[in-house]
């Protein structure tokens, strides 16, 4: 028996988007499990067929399921679109298009602006469309703006469609050279899908149904009838979010966020771009450790799928806030790190209230003002800026310290930022802390050996 691998998109008796030999995951996302639809007794059937090992006898009444043939129109009283699939409302579906920022306006909007710059780029005049009888024969210009052409030739496309598909036989040459305007958006390597399925849903009744068969691939065992398979589609764009979306970084504080992507630019520039750092200068966002472990376990229980990396300072804060990410869990794609150690903090200058004196200040004080070489923590006299010792955190059993003159060192930073970006210094051994900062990010960024 030949069973074809196809899906089929339809609205009310009109197929208007079609695949073969895939799984349609990214137009799934705009149905629920509530849409899913099924003949009992066929879906059954091809479940227990897929499911019998390759070298049992199959018996009698599972080797031809009901409505199962490769003919469309073997049985005209069988509906084959009643099978399998999803169905719900035209205008239920441009709501959830739009929650997922895919409205009708704005993709024919870019698919205008995307005409205007194809046509600048060949130097051709905006509003004139070559209407041609034919493919390779020279058209001859019709009036015709690129708004025009776009809407028309989306309107063409629904004209054209009827239940097994595309019939340009319905089509004036006018409309038949507006849709082949639009030939790059129903090419399956084009655009996501969704983007091409709001525009042609524009207009259209929003009681009218819009069904997704796929009968062909539940019979082809792409699938199994009692699979959530809209949550399956989601779950795996999650995925792809997670693989190719920017790796949200979350800081301590708003200096933090301002300079290290500045370093990572300098040391490492080709990742740079891959790491977006939270902006707390801009959303107004509170800082300090406790508002990393809310802000990753908000990010998390939000089901935010990028890849999430936390930078706590390397001190007595940074180490408990580290303790108590790692008490709970997060998911696979999130991770936090404190910043590197530097043998320079091994014996520092401090202040207490015993006086003063000389402490290893790794994971008790290093913020990342420690993390710009040991010349930018020199003072104003010449000698580093002394560490003072503050609050003593209980769970920790450490004292939690700070630079005594931190305004002055984070000037220094600046300045050594604005000279390795404008090029007058060479990068020397004290941008050593970034990079090691820079690799510990590209491995947590990096997924897991399967």
């Amino acid at each position: 028996m030949i069973v074809g691998d196809r899906w089929r998109l339809l609205i009310g008796e009109r197929q208007i988007l079609w695949g073969k030999n895939d799984f349609p995951s990214r137009l799934m996302t705009v149905f629920q499990e509530q849409d899913k639809y099924m003949d009992a007794d066929w879906a059954q059937g091809v479940d227990e067929f897929n499911s019998l090992p390759a070298d049992q006898e199959v018996r009698p009444e599972l080797q031809t399921p009901t409505g199962w043939g490769d003919d469309e129109d073997d049985d005209d009283d069988y509906d084959i679109n009643d099978r399998f699939g999803y169905r719900t409302t035209v205008g239920t579906v441009l709501t959830r298009l739009r929650l997922m920022g895919f409205t009708p306006a704005a993709s024919r909007r870019s698919m205008v602006e995307i005409r205007k710059s194809h046509l600048k780029d060949y130097g051709q005049p905006e509003d004139v469309l070559l209407v041609s009888p034919a493919r390779g024969v020279r058209g001859t210009p019709h009036q015709m703006s690129c708004e025009e052409v776009i809407d028309a030739g989306l309107a063409a496309h629904i004209k054209a469609c009827d239940r097994h598909g595309l019939d340009i036989r319905r089509l004036d040459l006018v409309e038949m050279n507006c849709l082949d305007e639009l030939e790059f958006y129903f090419e399956h390597d084009a655009d996501d899908p969704r983007f091409l399925l709001a525009a042609l849903l524009h207009g259209q009744d929003p009681q009218n149904t819009l069904t997704m068969d796929l009968s062909d691939l539940l019979a082809a065992d792409y699938c199994s009838s009692y699979e959530d398979l809209s949550a399956q589609a989601v779950h795996e764009l999650n995925l792809l979010t997670a693989s190719t979306g920017p790796i949200i970084v979350i800081t301590e504080g708003k200096f933090d966020a301002q300079v290290i992507p500045r370093a990572l630019r300098i040391v490492r520039p080709e990742i740079a771009g891959y790491f977006n750092f939270w902006d707390l200068e801009t959303t107004k966002a509170a800082g300090g450790t406790d508002q990393v472990v809310k802000n990753m376990r908000s990010f998390a229980a939000a089901g935010v799928m990028n890849r999430v990396i936390g930078i706590l300072d390397n001190d007595t804060a940074g180490r408990q806030a580290e303790k108590q990410l790692a008490s709970a869990p997060l998911p696979d794609h999130y991770a936090v790190c404190r910043l590197p150690d530097v043998d320079y903090a091994q014996h520092y200058p401090t202040l207490g209230p015993s006086g003063a004196s000389t402490d290893d200040v790794t994971g008790r004080a290093c913020s990342v003002e420690f993390h710009f070489g040991q010349d930018c923590l020199l003072g104003p006299d010449g000698k580093p800026v002394p560490v003072r010792w503050k609050s003593h955190i209980d769970p920790m059993n450490d004292y939690q310290g700070e630079l005594a003159n931190k305004p002055y060192v984070q000037e220094r930073i600046k300045e050594m930022l604005r000279e390795a970006e404008e090029g007058e210094k060479p990068l020397g051994r004290e941008w050593d802390p970034m990079r090691r900062l820079a690799e510990t990010l590209i491995s947590l960024a990096e997924p897991e050996a399967e």
